[in-house]
């Protein structure tokens, strides 16, 4: 009987240790640059602010931009970033609506910048007119399908107000990892491409390999309403 109560006493022990350190979390804050604080004043303005218990709008905002111009090895963006709004009676509704939203942005951004790459290759003469239909055909059916089925994705912004009397505007910003999200894409098609003929899939070959996006214009946001 001893042992048991001691059990339990060590467990309540545990349980509200662990409370205490969840309630003792910090944020680490950075210092918040001129422009953001302008920023920050024009949102509040506007009737925005943090989430219960999210960091405040100016270090939200550093966060973003800061990850917004991260680079890898080869100078090309790390992070792909989009921003997503959506009104609801409910927060949760909202915050998932404007998700759904953001990653809707996030992969088309994506898929807009690989169509160009097909475009220009096409341009070329390195692909005629039927085939780049095809590939930007695929590739859009792909986009969309990676887009409800995209996978941890990062909020770095979540801010909301009140509109139309008791509803929520929720605005949320996400970032991916831009190489991932791209081969998302491209595994997609992959899929998609099993039911043409060996002579397209040929065809489609070089355009599924990830080296030939890093050409041309590399945009990494889209649906920025917050910057």
């Amino acid at each position: 009987m001893k042992k048991i109560i001691s059990m339990l006493v060590a467990v309540a022990i545990v349980a509200v240790s662990q409370v205490a350190t969840a309630q003792n979390k910090k944020f680490k804050f950075v210092k918040i640059a001129r422009d953001t604080k302008k920023e920050v004043k024009k949102l509040e303005k506007e009737g925005w602010t943090n989430l219960p218990g999210d960091m405040p709008i100016g270090q939200q905002l550093n966060n973003a931009w800061a990850k917004e111009g991260e680079v890898d090895e080869e100078g090309l963006p790390k992070w792909v970033v989009a921003t997503g709004e959506s009104v609801a009676e409910f927060q949760s509704v909202a915050e998932m609506n404007a998700l759904e939203l953001a990653k809707l942005r996030l992969v088309s951004l994506l898929e807009s910048q690989m169509r160009s790459v097909v475009e220009t290759e096409q341009g070329n003469n390195r692909i005629d007119p039927q085939t780049a239909a095809s590939i930007s055909k695929t590739m859009e059916v792909a986009t969309n399908k990676v887009s409800k089925k995209l996978s941890r994705v990062m909020p770095i912004v979540k801010l909301q107000k009140t509109v139309k009397g008791k509803n929520i505007q929720i605005q949320v910003k996400i970032a991916y990892n831009y190489a991932l999200a791209r081969k998302a894409i491209l595994d997609e098609m992959k899929l998609e491409m099993q039911n043409e003929t060996e002579e397209m899939r040929n065809k489609y070959e070089s355009f599924l390999n990830p080296e030939l996006y890093k050409q041309g214009e590399i945009k990494n946001s889209a649906g920025e309403n917050s910057k």
